[in-house]
This record gives C-alpha cells, structure tokens and sequence, in this order.
C-alpha cells in the first residue's frame, strides 16, 4: 500500500494498493456468482438515479453483507490513513455503464470520511475520479461540470483508491466511462466522537432501504 497525497492539508489521498488487484477481481466474482446461486442478476438491481445518466446497478452492503464485513473490516487501516479514530457507515457496490458519467457533487453528513475503491474494468481502461479543490460547507447539488473550480483528477487500477472528505470536497468523474462497463465499491466513515457520529452503521438508510424494498415486493 502506496499513499500519494496529504489528506489531512488537502482533505483527499490517493491509496494506491488498497487492496490486491486479486482481491478486487474476486470480489466482484464471487458477489456475481452469489447473485447467480439466489437466482438473480446484476439487472435486477439496475436504477436509474441523479448522479449519471445512464442506469447503474446498486448493492448496499445491508443486503449483501459480505460488503459491510469488507467495511468494518477496513477501518482500523482507515483510522489510520485519517489519523481519526472512526467507525463504520454504510457501503455499497456499483456498475457504471459505458459512455456514463458521475455528475458533480457532495455528500450527505454519514459521508465524512469516504473511499472510492476501483474493481475491475471491462476493457481495463483507467476512469479517473475528479476531486474539488474548495471546502464546502453544505451537501451540494448536482452539476454537469465544474464550472470556474479546480480539481484534480485521478486514475486507478483496480484495488487503488481514493480517500476524501465526502461532506467537505465535490467530487465527480465528468468524463465518460471508456469501458463497456466498470465496478466499484464505494465506503464510508465517521468519527467516534464527532459531529457526525450518529451516523454510525447508518441505521437510518437501513430502514429506508428496508422500506423501499418492501414496498416493491408488496
């Protein structure tokens, strides 16, 4: 594991070799074979949502929780990296399609520390994730583009990630996937003691996502 960046001065780092590369693509494998052995596939999670333009294929880790175990498991090497003593939120895994973008934006309060972590490409071709360079101070909307910010933009190979300050730092990937499809896995964090701490396991989504799915089955 490779830190490029100080997190603490600029609020993102780069963590290249998060995990093994082998690790990345297995775990994309073995979520696609348990999906095959439920009898579902990855289309049965397909939505359409604000952030890109084209559907994506969502998993929370509160209904596949080998991804909450991959989280909690986590976060004493991100306690780490943040120099924060933190406790797990919420995580979830998704597909991009080809051509799709991830429009410009922040994230809501459970979002304090965050790790995009890249899996796999289709055609292993590099989609970099856009992090801003101004602090802002509440969840920002939704954007095409940066307009008149900076920001820097990252390239990873699967099992390289990103660490930023979700709630504090906009973030997109504004150019269009490459690939025919690419898998990610994105996982979040706040501080034991902090302002955000009763985000902590993320007990209010869960029950969102509870309800949600009742409703559909119902």
């Amino acid at each position: 594991m490779q830190i490029e960046g100080d997190y603490e001065a600029d609020g993102y780092a780069t963590i290249r070799g998060l995990i093994p590369s082998e690790v990345a693509a297995n775990l994309f494998k073995q979520l696609q074979i348990d999906l095959q052995s439920a009898g579902k596939s990855f289309q049965t999670f397909s939505q359409f949502q604000a952030l890109s333009k084209h559907q994506t294929i969502d998993i929370s880790g509160h209904f596949y929780r080998p991804l909450t175990t991959f989280l909690w498991g986590l976060t004493p090497m991100i306690s780490m990296v943040t120099g924060a003593d933190l406790l797990p939120s919420y995580d979830y895994f998704r597909i991009y399609q080809q051509d799709d973008v991830c429009r410009v934006h922040s994230d809501r309060p459970s979002c304090e520390h965050s790790v995009s972590l890249t899996l796999a490409y289709s055609d292993d071709k590099p989609w970099p994730l856009e992090v801003g360079s101004t602090r802002v101070t509440s969840e920002a909307p939704c954007v095409d583009d940066w307009g008149n910010e900076s920001f820097t933009s990252v390239a990873m190979a699967p099992g390289d990630a990103v660490l930023y300050r979700g709630i504090d730092l906009r973030h997109a990937r504004t150019q269009p996937n490459p690939n025919r499809w690419s898998a990610h896995l994105f996982l979040f964090w706040v501080e034991r003691g902090g302002e955000f701490q009763q985000h902590a396991f993320d007990e209010q989504r869960l029950r969102s996502e509870l309800k949600r799915v009742a409703n559909s089955e119902g």
